[in-house]
This record gives structure tokens, C-alpha cells and sequence, in this order.
């Protein structure tokens, strides 16, 4: 998919970097160079520039995404401008930071219902960690569908995607896989494979899976 994210504070910057290393192509706008460092060797494209001006984002072809994520900060009125300007030019789906209940109201009657709550989130992430340990990050979709990256369980290991039947057998879809080499010594360490991984792909142990589908098939997988 083709996601912009507009602001590359603490949490625009760690979806730039979730999203692009799930595989999709990402653009980030911020005006900030030294945000934009922290992220450009590994988003497809980051450009330095006013997101709050309608024609920046016209310039930039952000009209054609599948998604556009307003970021910023506390900064009230650029949020709303931003979010007013995708509305405009026509992104089809919009999801926006917000901090309070005027700001939350305010979108409402814009008609965008894709509010972030940064706490809320992070709280759901956690509680879902300890209700199954399997999930190492965990991604909400929508109320049905997620993406969640596990580990390889041991049923897996020695096969190859194929025989997997992850999709046929499970109904799940296999992003990516991180992997870790001899050399990594932190967790956050481990790389991405690139690209999809395909049919002759064989797991292995430690292999850290990114998987999407119903959060209900995710979880029988994981109790398999």
C-alpha cells in the first residue's frame, strides 16, 4: 500500500519506520531536515516542506494514496489545516493525532473518522501483550482485521512457505520476516528480509513473522 505521513515527531517517525519495513511504500513530508535524516534511508521517498500548504501536497502527488496519516504534534491548527487540505484534494482514507475533545468534535463534522489517541493505542497494544504473549507488535486494521508480527512457531520451522499453507490452511497473509544473523544483539536489531517472501522460503528458528488477517485466525494460529 502507499501511505504519506505528514509530521515525523517520536510518533510519526516510528510509523515510517513500521510501515516501511512491513513493505509498503512510504512517503514522509516534515520540515525539518534533521526529522527527515532519521528516516529517508528507509522510506521511498522523504521531502522536506509545509504540509500545511494545500499545494505542497498537490505537488507531491498525495492525492493518490491509499492513506494519509496526520502526525504532528500538540500544534492544533496545523493538524486541522493539514487534515482539511487531504480531505480537499481527495485521499481516500485519513487518520489523524488528536489530543482533546474539541480537536476529536472538530474532525467529526469534517467527517474524518480516523482519530489516533497515541495513549489509547499504546494501552490496547499492551493489554493485547499480555492477554497473548505470541504478539510482539500488533497492528489494528479495522474491528476485525489485524497485522501482528510473532514468532515462528515450531510447527513451522524447516517448512517452506508453500508448505506452510499459511494462507489455504490459516487464511493469514505473510508480509515479511525479520530474521536475525550472528551479528545482532538487540531485538529492535533484527532486519528485514525485502520483499515478500516466496513460495520456496523456508522458516526458521527465531524467524519473527509479519502476518495479516482476522484478529480471530491470528489468534488460533498462535494456539495452534
Amino acid at each position: 500500500m502507499n501511505f504519506v505521513i505528514l509530521g515525523l515527531g517520536a510518533f510519526g517517525t516510528s510509523i515510517a519506520r513500521e510501515l516501511a519495513q512491513s513493505g509498503h511504500q512510504v512517503m514522509v513530508i516534515d520540515n525539518e531536515e534533521s526529522h527527515l535524516d532519521a528516516v529517508k534511508e528507509m522510506v521511498t521517498l522523504a521531502v522536506q516542506g509545509d504540509a500545511t500548504d494545500r499545494e505542497v501536497l498537490l505537488e507531491l502527488g498525495v492525492a493518490t494514496a491509499d492513506a494519509a496519516i496526520v502526525a504532528v504534534g500538540e500544534n492544533f491548527e496545523a493538524s486541522l489545516m493539514m487534515t482539511a487540505h487531504l480531505k480537499s484534494i481527495g485521499v481516500k482514507r485519513i487518520y489523524t493525532r488528536v489530543f482533546h475533545e474539541v480537536q476529536e468534535h472538530l474532525l467529526d463534522l469534517m467527517g474524518v473518522s480516523g482519530k489516533i489517541r497515541v495513549e489509547a493505542l499504546a494501552a490496547e497494544m499492551f493489554a493485547r501483550h499480555l492477554s497473548n504473549r505470541a504478539f510482539l507488535r500488533h497492528f489494528v486494521v479495522d474491528s476485525t482485521h489485524a497485522v501482528v508480527e510473532l514468532m515462528c512457531p515450531a510447527f513451522l520451522v524447516g517448512r517452506t512457505l508453500k508448505e506452510s499453507e499459511l494462507r489455504g490452511k490459516h487464511s493469514l497473509n505473510l508480509v515479511t520476516v525479520r530474521r536475525a544473523d550472528s551479528r545482532d544483539v538487540l531485538p529492535d536489531d533484527v532486519p528485514v528480509i525485502g520483499g515478500l517472501p516466496g513460495p520456496d522460503f523456508i522458516f526458521q528458528e527465531g524467524d519473527r513473522l509479519v502476518v495479516y488477517g482476522l484478529e480471530l485466525d491470528i489468534q488460533k494460529f498462535t494456539d495452534h
